[in-house]
């Protein structure tokens, strides 16, 4: 269970960042797995993420995102839609556009590689309060404003 932190600041900082990396890594790892076992690259496994979490984007919005080129986009798109994880529709408020939504029934086989990792995310959330979590929930959301900022600073890959 949680133990009160007595650690100097600089000694607690690196702990944390040393924890955030082991995470990180591990869950990368993880996904390569996943992307392994659905026959898809760790980027286009990624963007199926993406596009779980927000339903559906541009291709513009998806390169934004994830720091491609639309060049490098059409590419990943175009495997995606040949293995029938995605579909595109012609957007509605720009002809020149596509919207890019998952194929929920595919979907469906990514959800069940994550039930165990959710199950065990589950249990330990509920080991903290919800003033806990919400201390944890604007760490992250703060991080991801902070690399989304970064990222806007730094040259597209692909």
């Amino acid at each position: 269970m949680k133990q009160p932190v007595k650690l100097p600041r600089p000694e607690l900082f690196r702990l944390l960042i040393r924890e955030i990396r082991l995470f990180i890594a591990g869950a990368i790892l993880f996904n390569q797995g996943v992307a392994d076992q659905l026959g898809v690259n760790a980027t286009d496994h990624q963007l199926l993420n993406l596009l779980d979490l927000l339903g559906s984007a541009t291709p513009g919005r998806l390169a934004q995102l994830t720091g491609l080129t639309t060049g490098g986009i059409t590419v990943v798109l175009d495997r995606l839609e040949a293995a029938k994880y995605l579909r595109r529709e012609r957007n509605p408020k720009d002809r020149r556009s596509w919207i890019i939504r998952p194929n929920p029934a595919r979907m469906r086989n990514v959800f069940a590689l994550y039930k165990p990792v959710d199950e065990g995310m589950d249990r330990l959330a509920g080991q903290y309060s919800n003033e806990e979590l919400g201390v944890v929930l604007d760490f992250f959301a703060q991080a991801n404003r902070a690399r989304a900022a970064m990222r806007s600073e730094t040259p597209p890959a692909g």
